[in-house]
């Protein structure tokens, strides 16, 4: 069949979630001729209902991701799919790494560095909480920067059950810092506290890019198709140059998408699996792969949640999804014993509906019939939760590969993600399961347990680095080989730290759209 040749345009963009909407709405701004291409459909404000059923229409329905490992799971539920991607069902926890994140490799002998340090991303960092707007109070364990643009949301009853427990551990619960309207701002309405940020949410106070990147985005003339699905990234004959992208629209037709600059902008696994299927005569094992790096270095975070039932009332349906509460105390100790390496950070007081993803009723999977109901006539009032992020250290053989032998419903390769926890991370992730325990017995809870460990967020596959031989992309997410093609995303995180990525992907985000508008003469033919 012939493919389709549009009009060339001055950018691509893949993908419509928090990194490529950002990266469309600064271009555009800046005058850049921008094209989005997503792979999902078309969503509207209006179209967001909170129910948990509803919900999972907004995750990933293209190809399966294989997976192997014993940290593995996390794909379909992190992904997006539709106008915004992720950014439509994602929890809003705004954190910033922290200085030694930057220098694990330097510092600890393990691990990778990031060609940058905390001090380069700091501007981008607070740009970027004054432009999503974020809701917090200055807290003594997290790096400098300027103060949040709106106050803390308010503590909650269950964050109130909770804290107790840290109390007795020495240990200090603060205001999570969120992505959330704790009041008006920007022209978008406070939250209602209503626990729904999972399943969308329809009054815009969580930031997310139909209320608040692509406005700009479209004010600016960038056009999004929808229905989208890129397969490969073209280069000229030398390899020196990406010429565009082909796609497959929602007929099965393929398209060619010429372009000065391509901007690959999908979720981890994706960014990966693009540049590898993008196979050429001078690129023989993926566009971007001269180092052999491609696809390796994939981290998470290893997430154990504590779940409790307490004396008094909760109202755990009520507040936010991501956490009302955080304790970053001890998170820059990274080698708290023999044997155990990492930092872990607590996320406390997700709000929890009965049936939802982080609700009451999965909380405790084994009960049935009236065992189960006399359980979620309590839980229902009086439960507690909580989640622990463990740092999962940046090895090669945790890697995104193509499986040949899964092939997608266009013939192309699935992909595989290997992702097994280095044995000193578990040892980390075992302490502070035990930590939480204590904590929540400390708080007087009448039964506590603790869930299975699961992996959270997905990380690295197409990392930044300064040498060129042993990373696939610059500081600003430039190819090594190739320069008019970007990467954006948390795919480019050497390390991951033990906190939630958006707010560092969307200063990268920041930071590279000020690169390619400062060197706009040189990467536009």
């Amino acid at each position: 069949m012939t493919k389709i040749s549009h009009q060339k345009v001055e950018v691509v963009i893949a993908g419509s979630g928090i990194a490529g909407s950002t990266m469309a709405a600064e271009l555009g701004e800046a005058g850049f001729h921008v094209l989005v291409l997503e792979a999902g459909p078309e969503r509207k404000l209006s179209e967001m209902i909170s129910s948990q059923i509803w919900s999972r229409r907004l995750r990933w329905a293209g190809p399966e991701v294989q997976e192997t490992g014993d940290l593995v799971g996390a794909a379909n539920f992190a992904m997006g799919w539709g106008t915004g991607g992720a950014g439509l069902h994602w929890y809003a926890n705004w954190y910033r790494l922290h200085p030694d994140d930057f220098h694990v490799r330097s510092q600890y002998g393990r691990s990778l560095d990031w060609p940058i340090s905390y001090e380069d991303l700091q501007p981008w960092y607070d740009h970027a909480q004054t432009y999503f707007g974020v809701s917090g109070n200055l807290d003594p364990n997290t790096p400098p920067g300027a103060p949040y643009p709106m106050p803390a949301i308010p503590m909650s009853s269950q964050s109130n059950a909770i804290a107790k427990g840290f109390d007795a551990e020495g240990l200090k619960l603060t205001s999570n810092t969120l992505a959330v309207n704790s009041v008006p701002y920007d022209g978008r309405a406070g939250c209602v506290l209503d626990g729904w940020c999972d399943a969308g949410c329809p009054i815009g106070a969580l930031a997310n890019p139909l209320v608040l990147q692509w406005p700009r985005a479209i004010k600016a003339g960038v056009e999004l198709r929808h229905n989208s699905y890129v397969t490969r990234i073209e280069t000229d004959p030398a390899g020196s140059r990406a010429t565009g992208v082909v796609y497959i629209d929602e007929n099965g037709q393929e398209n060619v998408q010429p372009a000065d600059i391509v901007i690959s902008a999908c979720h981890t696994i994706w960014n990966a699996r693009l540049l590898l299927l993008s196979t050429a005569d001078k690129h023989p094992d993926g566009l971007g792969n001269r180092s052999g790096t491609l696809g390796h270095y994939f981290t998470s975070h290893a997430l154990t949640t504590i779940h409790g039932l307490f004396e008094q009332e909760t109202e755990p349906h009520t507040g936010v999804t991501g956490a009302n509460t955080l304790c970053l105390v001890g998170y820059d100790n990274k080698q708290p014993a023999k044997g155990a390496f990492g930092s872990r950070a607590w996320l406390v007081g997700q709000a929890a509906k009965p049936n939802d993803l982080l609700g009451t009723a999965l909380a405790k999977p084994e009960l049935f019939g009236d065992a189960l109901d006399a359980y979620l006539r309590r839980a229902s009032s009086h439960y507690g939760n909580m989640t622990v992020l463990c740092e999962e250290e940046s090895i090669k053989e945790n890697r995104i590969s193509l499986d040949p032998t899964k092939r997608d419903r266009y013939g192309l390769p699935q992909a595989h993600v290997t992702n097994s926890l280095p044995q000193e991370n578990v040892a980390r992730s075992e302490m502070a399961k035990s930590e939480g325990l204590r904590i929540f017995k400390a708080a007087g809870t009448s039964e506590a347990w603790a869930g299975p460990r699961n992996p959270m967020h997905m990380i690295g596959g197409t990392i930044m680095g300064r040498d060129p031989a042993a990373s696939v992309t610059n500081s600003f997410g430039q190819l090594h080989e190739v320069e008019n093609v970007f990467v954006a995303g948390a795919s480019l995180f050497p390390t991951p730290g033990a906190i939630n990525p958006t707010a560092t992907l969307a200063a990268l985000v920041f930071r590279t759209a000020d690169y390619i508008r400062t060197n706009r003469s040189s990467l536009l033919p």
